[in-house]
């Protein structure tokens, strides 16, 4: 429709990801940076966690794509209320294993066989959960199980959960500490700030050619800001419906009144929800307590809970950021170095790096 009366080669604004529109954020470059870290390390977790709408999904088909050139059998789990039943199948499956009439000790036992075969002939095995927050803790559970085989002191399977923020929480109130001992990298997808999202709308329009054709006032871009709280799904939403409504009007230069009009629009289609799309946050109910009972004294919220997550996240993530710098810092000293310079100094030194991680 609109992509023909304003000469687009498609649509900039789908709802559905495509990792060819990749908006490199700041947010979504130190996303990956965290995911190739935690590859690189080849075992236990990576985590990464945002609200709805941020892009994790996109950010997953990016990795993909970053590794599909290596020697790497990668699986994709989009989990749906996974139980402990059902994730060793779900598992099975993307590894392109029989499961069917199977018991879980010998599908257990199936799937160590084919991970341990995968890593003799020198192949890794990655598996990307996504919606993670949606599984059990019984299945969070086997997962941490399958992470732990391992032959020769490697892991055979390295997991990646990827989920909505809540996910932090569940990792928190369902007493899954071992689990979190095995998480090496963490990272949590935040909203674009307002330039970020100027400069996103503009580069999903330059991928489809656009010239200039609709022109936009500059207090469009702050408003679209505001109305989306800087998130990607609900900027494509709103920009998507403010090309159709200047198509529709036959117009070439959309202001804010337009874009005034379109939000009205949309929040009367979508009753009960106000001009930013989406309701107001309802306060979390403590697990254990339905319908908001009060909690025994002295028992913490699952909201301070995530705060005192969130913060120790945030050191972890600071910790990281040093050992991934300290890291490059170190490879590039020995690719430069010659053959017996500094090399017994050095590689003890990355050891102790590697250690002091492994104790966090």
């Amino acid at each position: 429709m609109y992509e023909e009366f304003y000469q687009l080669a498609g649509k900039p604004f789908r709802l559905t990801p495509d990792a060819g529109m990749l908006f490199p954020s700041k947010g979504h470059k130190r996303a990956m940076s965290y995911l190739l870290y935690g590859f690189e390390q080849g075992e236990g977790f990576v985590m990464i966690t945002g609200a709805v709408g941020t892009g994790k999904t996109l950010l997953i088909q990016k990795l993909f794509e970053e590794l599909s050139e290596r020697d790497i059998v990668m699986a994709s789990i989009a989990s749906a209320n996974l139980d402990g039943e059902d994730i060793l199948p779900a598992v099975a499956s993307e590894l392109g294993m029989p499961f069917e009439g199977r018991s879980k000790e010998a599908l257990l036992q199936d799937v160590k066989r084919h991970l341990v075969a995968l890593h003799a002939a020198r192949s890794r095995a990655l598996l990307v959960v996504d919606e993670a927050q949606t599984l059990t803790p019984a299945a969070l559970e086997m997962l941490r199980i399958l992470s732990n085989l391992e032959v020769g002191g490697r892991a055979l399977l390295q997991v990646f959960l990827v989920g909505q923020t809540e996910l932090r929480g569940i990792m928190v109130s369902n007493r899954l500490e071992q689990l979190r001992q095995r998480i090496i990298a963490s990272y949590r997808l935040e909203p674009m700030e307002v330039t970020e999202s100027h400069a996103y709308i503009l580069h999903r329009l330059h991928a489809v050619g656009w010239d200039g054709d609709p022109g936009f006032a500059p207090g469009v871009f702050a408003k679209v800001h505001r109305a989306s709280r800087g998130i990607p799904r609900r900027i494509n939403l709103i920009m998507d419906r403010l090309l159709l409504y200047g198509y529709l009007e036959e117009r070439h230069a959309l202001d804010e009144a337009a874009l005034t009009t379109v939000l009205q629009e949309m929040g009367e289609e979508m009753a009960d929800v106000p001009q930013g799309l989406e309701p107001a946050p309802v306060p979390d109910t403590p697990q254990g307590h339905a319908g908001g009972d009060v909690p025994e004294a002295g028992a913490q919220s699952p909201a301070s809970r995530e705060a005192d997550v969130a913060a120790l996240e945030l050191k972890c993530n600071r910790i990281l950021l040093q050992l991934v710098r300290e890291q490059a810092r170190l490879k590039q000293v020995l690719d430069t170095a010659a053959p017996g310079e500094g090399g017994d100094m050095l590689l003890p030194g990355m050891e102790l790096v590697r250690s002091g991680w492994h104790r966090k």
